[in-house]
Formats: structure tokens, C-alpha cells, sequence
């Protein structure tokens, strides 16, 4: 998100006026809110199965660890921010693991060799300058979460392809698979293997669902790492 803010205000620095922007930069703290108020007709298993939140490195080294200090505080869920490597990971389970057997609660950074409570302030302003929250943004498998996506504030609206191309661009919503559950995958109240479509009909190479498009899906990672789980 901080890249694209650097590129639109060179461009504008520039006068260029061939070059547009499709934003689609998302945020985190709403999903989370989503996640755990979520009221469908799995609430019970659902709340029941997320006791704790790695939060990401890359989304805190901008904003800082503080944009969680929420969820310990009004859900009583820990969030550990941890690095992507997988001794990163593991030493993130850790410390929830030692939160809950010590009874605390809190936030803390595992990635501390990058993220900071107050994060990157100037690249958190060229965000703030250049964009503005969406009202709505529909997720792939969870629906419309308030406030969930960035978009380009009006008085930049010469450089964002949706105004620009209003008139032309498709509005109609592609809807998920009816086969697929990546909505109940992401919510944590299934498991990839559960779903009847997984590894036969949806694999990376034929994705009918986002949690098998992205390398960083729980489908595709299941894919080609599940068999681990047997070991």
C-alpha cells in the first residue's frame, strides 16, 4: 500500500497522465473483527476454534503492533506478530502457547527486528494522504466487510482506473463455486481436506476456489504440504 502511495505522488510530481490505479489494497483489524463477530450458523465451532491470532510482519512493520491492541483488550484474544520464515512462525506459537499458560493476554512482536508498536509513520502518512477507506469490500469466500479496503481519495480520482473506466469496466460479482467452502476454510471452522472438491476437481493447476489460486492459500499449501500432517 505505502509503494503505491510513493508511486502515485511521483507521478503526480511527474504530470504523467498515462498511468492509473486499481486499487485493491486490503486491511486487517476489520477481517479480524469479521472473524470473531461473525453471527452464521457456525458461531459456536467458530468461536470455539480461534483462541489466538498471528498477526502479519509485512501489514505491522507499517502499521505497527498497536492496530491489535484491540483484541486482547475488548475479545480477550492474544495476537503474536510474527516474521514469515518458519522458525519464525514456530517461535510465535510459543509465546501464545506461554500467554496462555502464564494467563496472560496481550499483544507482542515476535518480528521485533522489524515491527514497532508505532510502526512506519511515514509511509503510514503517504497512505493516509492518498487513500481512504471503502464503505464496503467483498471478500472472496467471507462477503462484505465494512471498511475492509483502501481506495483512492476523490481529489485523486484522475488517476483511479475505476473512475476512469466507470462506464466500461464489468460490475457484476463472480461468485465462489457453489462446491467450494474456502469461506468456512478461511473462518477456521473447516479444514481444507474436508471440502469434496480438494485435490480432484480444484488443484493449483484448475483453482475453483481463492484459498487454491495463491501459493499463500490454505488449500494450495495443504496441496502440496498436507502429506507432512501424516509424517
Amino acid at each position: 500500500t505505502p509503494m503505491t502511495a510513493a508511486l502515485l505522488e511521483q507521478v503526480i510530481k511527474q504530470g504523467l497522465s498515462n498511468v492509473l490505479f486499481h486499487i485493491n489494497h486490503v486491511t486487517v483489524p476489520e477481517v479480524m473483527r469479521e472473524l470473531i463477530d461473525s453471527r452464521d450458523e457456525h458461531i459456536d465451532s467458530y468461536n470455539n476454534r480461534i483462541d489466538a491470532f498471528l498477526g502479519p510482519s509485512h501489514v505491522s512493520v507499517i502499521a505497527g503492533s498497536k492496530i491489535y491492541e484491540e483484541f486482547p483488550a475488548r475479545y480477550n484474544r492474544p495476537v503474536v506478530v510474527a516474521g514469515f520464515e518458519p522458525v519464525d512462525v514456530m517461535e510465535g506459537i510459543l509465546m501464545m502457547v506461554r500467554q496462555f499458560k502464564e494467563g496472560r493476554c496481550g499483544v507482542e512482536v515476535q518480528y521485533k527486528r522489524s515491527v514497532t508498536r508505532e510502526g512506519n509513520r511515514a509511509a503510514w502518512g503517504l497512505i493516509e494522504k492518498y487513500f481512504e477507506k471503502r464503505a464496503l469490500f467483498k471478500w472472496r469466500g467471507l462477503g462484505n466487510i465494512p471498511k475492509s479496503a483502501w481506495k483512492l481519495r476523490s481529489e485523486y480520482s484522475a488517476y483511479d482506473a475505476e473512475e476512469v473506466y466507470k462506464d466500461i469496466l464489468p460490475l457484476e460479482e463472480i461468485e465462489d463455486h457453489k462446491l467450494c467452502i474456502c469461506g468456512d476454510i478461511l473462518r477456521g471452522i473447516a479444514k481444507p481436506t474436508e471440502c469434496q472438491v480438494f485435490g480432484s476437481a480444484c488443484t493449483p493447476a484448475k483453482p475453483l476456489g481463492s484459498c487454491m489460486v495463491s501459493s499463500e492459500g490454505a488449500c494450495a499449501a495443504y496441496y502440496r504440504y498436507g502429506n507432512l500432517l501424516e509424517v
